[in-house]
C-alpha cells in the first residue's frame, strides 16, 4: 500500500507541474538583443579544444554534463546565445525606509554608477520536441567561485530536469567567468578567444543583477531571436536558481531587484550563507547581516546542506506562505556526484583544472534526490501547492548535534542516514583548495552485521525509510525506485 501511495503521490506532482501558473509582470525590464545560436570557435587550435563548434552541442567551460548519454537519450538540444543591451547598477533607494535584516529592501537605479553597454551569454538546454516541455524554465546563475562559469545545480537535478521536460538556462552574469585573468586561462575569453571574443562585461559585478534580469526577460518576452528556439515552447513559469556564491546573489536579487524586475515566478536558493551578496562594489554596497528573505512576493525554497547549516543558522526564519527551509542531514556543499558530473563528458574533453587532493573520501549522500524534489516542489508552489515543511538540522550553540555514529541529527533524512552503511557528513574534510566543501564518507564505527542480521533486513529497513521520505514529498518516485534497487543489489551486510 505504501508503494502504491508513493506512486500516486509523485504522479500527481508530475501532472501538476504541467499546470498553468501565474506569470510575473515584467514590462519595466529592458529587453536585450539576442544573437545565435552561436557557432564556430578556435577549436582545434585552442590550447584546450572545446569540442564541436556546430552549435548543436556547444562548448562550455567545465560543464561536461551536457553530452552525457542521458542528455542525448532524453532528446535534448543544447544551444548557446549571446545577449546585449545596457545594464544598470542599483543602490538603496534614499527615499525609502532603511534596509534591515527583514529583507524588505527598496532599491532604485544608481545615481552615481552610470549604465554601461554589455554583451553576455546564456546556455540553453531544452527538449528537442516542444511537446515534451513541461512549462517550467529554470535559470541558473553560473557560479564563479573558482573563477570560471560552473552550473553546480544542473549537476544535482539534471536527472529530473531531463526526464520531466524542464528547460534549463545558464546565465553568465558575473565578470569572473568571462574576462581574462592573467595566468589563469579558464575564463571564456581566454579559453576560446574567437568564439567568446564579442563578450563584453564590466570588470566589476555592479551590473550583474540587471544582466540576469535581462536574460530572463529575453526568455519570457523574446523580441527577435527566441533563445528557446520557437514560441511552441509555452512557458508557464520561470524559476531563478543559484548555488553557493550565486545563492548569495539570489538573496540580494530576491529582496531588492525582483520587486523591480518581476521576471521570475519562484526562487531556488541553494547553500547560501547568512548574508546576501553586495549590491555593488565598495562603500555602501553591502547588505544587512543576517539577511532574511522578504515574505511579500514570489515563493522561495532555500536548501541548505549540512556543510552550510551552522553558517546559515543566524538567517533561519519561520516557514511562511512564501518561504521554505530544507536542510539535508549528511549532505555536502559539493559532493562526489556533483564533482563527477563535470568530468564525465565522453565527447567534449574539458580543459584541465588542477584536481583537489583531500584527506578523506568525498561525501556520497544523495543530495541530488533532494534537489530533484526541490525542483518539482518549487514548480508546484508557483501553482499554489506549497512544499512540505521540514525539521531543521539540530544545532546547539553553533554546533551540529550527532548520533553515536557521527551522523547529524534532525533535518531531512535520506534513507542512508537512518539505515547507514557509512558515515556521511557535510564537514570534516581537509586538503587543497575546496576540500573543506566536499564533506566526507567514512566507515561506520561498528560492523554492518551488528546492525543488519541479513541482507533482507537491511533492504526492508532501507525501503521503509525511502517510502516514508517519498510520502512526505521529499523524494520523487523514480529516485525512490533507484535507491531501493541499489540497496537490494548491494552486498550489505
Amino acid at each position: 500500500m505504501k508503494e502504491k501511495l508513493l506512486c500516486l503521490t509523485v504522479l500527481g506532482l508530475i501532472f501538476l507541474t504541467a499546470g498553468i501558473a501565474p506569470t510575473a509582470a515584467s514590462a519595466a525590464e529592458p529587453n536585450p538583443t539576442v544573437t545565435g545560436p552561436i557557432t564556430g570557435g578556435c577549436s582545434p587550435s585552442c590550447p584546450s579544444p572545446p569540442g564541436p563548434a556546430t552549435g548543436i552541442h556547444t562548448p562550455e567551460a567545465f560543464d561536461g554534463v551536457s553530452n552525457q548519454s542521458q542528455f542525448i537519450a532524453a532528446d535534448y538540444t543544447e544551444e548557446e546565445f549571446f545577449f546585449s543591451g545596457t545594464a544598470t547598477a542599483f543602490e538603496r533607494d534614499p527615499s525609502a525606509p532603511a534596509w534591515t535584516s527583514t529583507g524588505t529592501w527598496t532599491a532604485s537605479p544608481s545615481t552615481t554608477i552610470p549604465p554601461v553597454p554589455y554583451t553576455s551569454r546564456m546556455l540553453v538546454r531544452r527538449p528537442t520536441d516542444p511537446r515534451k516541455f513541461n512549462g517550467t524554465v529554470i535559470v541558473e546563475w553560473f557560479n564563479v567561485s573558482a573563477l570560471i562559469d560552473l552550473p553546480p545545480d544542473y549537476g544535482y537535478y539534471q536527472a529530473e530536469l531531463l526526464r520531466d521536460g524542464f528547460i534549463w538556462v545558464g546565465v553568465s552574469a558575473q565578470s569572473a567567468g568571462i574576462n581574462t585573468i592573467p595566468f589563469f586561462p579558464f575564463q571564456l575569453k581566454s579559453w576560446d578567444p574567437v568564439r567568446y571574443g564579442p563578450l563584453n562585461v564590466a570588470p566589476s559585478d555592479n551590473y550583474c543583477y540587471d544582466i540576469y534580469s535581462q536574460a530572463a526577460q529575453a526568455i519570457r518576452h523574446p523580441v527577435g531571436i527566441n533563445p528557446l528556439g520557437s514560441s511552441a515552447y509555452r512557458i508557464r513559469r520561470i524559476l531563478a536558481d543559484g548555488e553557493s556564491q550565486s545563492a548569495g546573489r539570489m538573496v540580494t536579487y530576491f529582496n531588492a531587484i525582483q520587486p523591480l524586475a518581476q521576471v521570475f515566478d519562484g526562487f531556488l536558493i541553494h547553500s547560501t550563507g547568512p548574508t546576501g551578496a553586495p549590491l555593488f562594489a565598495g562603500a555602501g554596497g553591502s547588505v544587512p547581516s543576517p539577511s532574511f528573505l522578504r515574505t511579500d512576493q514570489q515563493p522561495a525554497l532555500v536548501f541548505e546542506t549540512e556543510t552550510d547549516t551552522a553558517f546559515y543558522f543566524p538567517a533561519r526564519q519561520p516557514n511562511s506562505r512564501t518561504y521554505r527551509l530544507w536542510e539535508g542531514a549528511g549532505t555536502a556543499h559539493v559532493d562526489l556526484q556533483d564533482l563527477n558530473s563535470f568530468m564525465s563528458d565522453p565527447v567534449n574533453q574539458e580543459p584541465s583544472y588542477p584536481a583537489n587532493v583531500c584527506a578523506l573520501p568525498d561525501n556520497t549522500a544523495h543530495e541530488d534526490y533532494l534537489m530533484n524534489a526541490a525542483l518539482v516542489q518549487l514548480s508546484l508552489w508557483t501553482h499554489g501547492f506549497p512544499p512540505p515543511t521540514a525539521p531543521p538540522i539540530d544545532v546547539v550553540a553553533g554546533v551540529i548535534q550527532r548520533d553515536a555514529f557521527g551522523i547529524a541529527l534532525g533535518g531531512i533524512r535520506l534513507p542512508e542516514m537512518d539505515v547507514p552503511t557509512e558515515v556521511e557528513q557535510g564537514v570534516g574534510n581537509t586538503g587543497t583548495s575546496f576540500c573543506v566543501l566536499f564533506g566526507t564518507t567514512t566507515p561506520l564505527p561498528v560492523s554492518l552485521s551488528s546492525l543488519y542480521p541479513n541482507h533482507f533486513d537491511y533492504v526492508s529497513e532501507f525501503a521503509d525509510e525511502t517510502i516514508e521520505l517519498g510520502l512526505h514529498g521529499f523524494l520523487l518516485f523514480p529516485d525512490a525506485v533507484e535507491a531501493i534497487i541499489q540497496a537490494s543489489q548491494s552486498d550489505v551486510p
